[in-house]
């Protein structure tokens, strides 16, 4: 814990030191540092030893150049106009430069090789100006040298190009030191410490020289030979922060094999994973709230559904019950009647829902068979058609196609959904009508053999409008509810659920006031078997189903 709070404390303390003070305060460092020097060399004579010389060149980096560079690293800049800080930055450099000049100058006075109406006071100002012009190119540098690093930190392409022009400086720094080294020692003439002055700036002045000749190109082709990096990783936090922001579809161009485009394939890759994961939970999320919004709606209408029924035995018997006086009431048998007929209805009901509730969820039995479709039809034509035309005068029909072979189906539920779209027609079939069962062959492209069966009437028809929800538990059409007998509006949720639980599908074709056509499609059964007896592909003892018990098959 300690080892890694310390050494981050520490560099913290020490990024506060620089561009932290006001100019003030730093300028009063400075002045404080170079204190006991000025008055050195105010009070006392300097003498003309090579001692004494030693000793001021020595002090003069320190009180010179090295204040110069603390005062302006030190120093926040101030919120001033830039004339005014320019102004400001003068005065400074002026009294920084101050004391290093007055030891030159000393020295200079004191040299006896100096020329003797040389004029120190003139050598002094050349200096002062030095001083002065030396701080205000620092703090001009130091404010660039901010801009710059402010730059690097934003955009990679800077940092770099910082690193290759670091090298670059160093560099030449090295090679320039190498060379006033060698300057030094080979040169006789130098052993003067005075003289060293002139040749340590001569070799500054070169290095300024030479690497404002070599930094532009160098900073240039360093750009150059960032930005095509730089740029893909530019493109690459464009789609990442669009994808953030919900653009899952969002992909970045793959450029080259390097650790980048490895990158960019992995950013793709991870955008095509998430797109494919949020449109399956907004599936899944419209899927879970339709099935809520169904279900809420199932439980009203099944509620409203069973509440006529019950509502209707309840009267019944509470009118049995007290018109009881010992002996039964002269209306008990037509009582027993309607409440029979209201408890096979809500049987009937009930067992309807049950099995949708059993197909919904891939729970119902069937016992899929061959199945001969043509013979389950004519023996549901022959159970309706006497009762269609004695109530209705509809008359019901049954045309087989030869040739169709078997269908693979449950038989019971087959009759159940027949059963089911024949009481329908029949229903919304007007006196004089006709109702037609159609069992034919059908193949399709891929060379598959089908078993198609059509229930169609000349009934009133189902409006376009209505086309598409007919299928929906407890929906009825404007006319069946408007209706004495509109059924329960499941019938034809029951003939698509078990049709589809079969491996088959049906579809409606409708145009109002000239009848509707009901298509079943179930898979053919090939297999080669001896004919079977008539009658044989139904079951014994299996229901035709709930609807066909009471006579009532909605349409809607």
């Amino acid at each position: 814990m300690m080892a890694t709070v310390i050494p981050h404390a520490w560099r913290e303390r020490w990024r506060g030191l620089w561009l932290a003070v006001p100019w003030w305060r730093a300028l009063a460092e400075v002045l404080i540092a170079q204190a006991p020097v000025l008055l050195w060399a105010l009070l006392f004579q300097l003498d003309a030893s090579n001692a004494m010389v030693r000793a001021v060149i020595v002090l003069i980096v320190p009180v010179g150049p090295g204040c110069i560079l603390w005062c302006v690293f030190r120093m926040r800049r101030p919120p001033w106009p830039w004339p005014a800080r320019l102004l400001l930055y003068t005065a400074m450099g002026a009294l920084v430069g101050l004391t290093p000049t007055l030891l030159l100058a000393n020295v200079w006075q004191a040299n006896p090789q100096r020329p003797p109406h040389f004029p120190t006071t003139w050598f002094a100002a050349v200096w002062l100006i030095a001083f002065t012009g030396a701080f205000v190119i620092s703090r001009l540098g130091v404010r660039l040298l901010v801009i710059w690093n402010g730059l690097r930190r934003r955009h990679l392409v800077f940092a770099l190009t910082h690193a290759h022009l670091l090298v670059v400086v160093l560099g030449m720094c090295l090679v320039v030191a190498l060379l006033a080294t060698i300057e030094v020692l080979t040169n006789p003439n130098h052993g003067v410490p005075l003289q060293l002055l002139p040749v340590l700036f001569f070799f500054f002045l070169l290095t300024v020289v030479v690497l404002l000749i070599v930094l532009p190109p160098s900073a240039l082709f360093s750009y150059l030979f960032a930005n095509r990096t730089t740029r893909r990783l530019q493109a690459l936090a464009h789609a990442t922060s669009d994808l953030r922001g919900g653009d899952y579809g969002i992909r970045v161009p793959v450029e080259g094999e390097d650790e980048v485009a490895q990158l960019q394939t992995n950013f793709n890759a991870m955008a095509a994973d998430l797109e494919r994961g949020v449109r399956e939970l907004q599936a899944e999320r419209d899927t879970v709230t339709a099935l809520l919004a169904a279900r809420r709606e199932l439980v009203a209408s099944v509620s409203h559904e069973l509440r006529t029924p019950v509502a209707t035995l309840r009267g019944y018997l509470e009118s049995a019950r007290e018109h009881w006086n010992g002996t039964p009431p002269v209306t008990l048998r037509g009582d027993l009647e309607i409440m029979a007929r209201e408890t096979v209805r809500l049987q009937a009901l009930i067992d309807d829902l049950f099995t949708l509730a059993r197909a919904e969820v891939s729970r119902l039995e069937l016992r899929l068979a061959a199945v001969d479709a043509a013979e389950v039809a004519r023996r549901c034509v022959a159970s309706v058609a006497p009762l269609a035309w004695q109530r209705g005068r509809v008359e019901v029909t049954a045309e087989i196609m030869p040739g169709t072979p078997l269908a693979r189906a449950d038989a019971a539920r087959l009759e159940q959904v027949i059963q089911n779209l024949l009481h329908n027609a029949v229903r919304h079939t007007p006196p004089g009508g006709i109702v037609a069962v159609t069992v034919a062959p059908e193949g399709d492209a891929a060379g598959e053999t089908a078993v198609v069966l059509r229930v169609q009437d000349t009934g009133e028809g189902i409006p376009a409008a209505e086309l598409p929800r007919i299928w929906e538990r407890f929906y009825r059409t404007a006319r069946s509810r408007d209706g004495a007998d509109g059924g329960t509006g499941l019938g034809l949720a029951l003939v698509k659920e078990l049709t589809e639980a079969m491996g088959g599908s049906v579809a409606v074709e409708s145009m109002p006031g000239a009848g509707s056509c009901f298509t079943l499609r179930l898979p053919a059964d090939l297999t080669p078997r001896p004919p079977l007896p008539r009658g044989e592909g139904v079951a014994e003892g299996e229901l035709a189903g709930s609807s066909a018990r009471n006579g009532v098959a909605p349409r809607d």
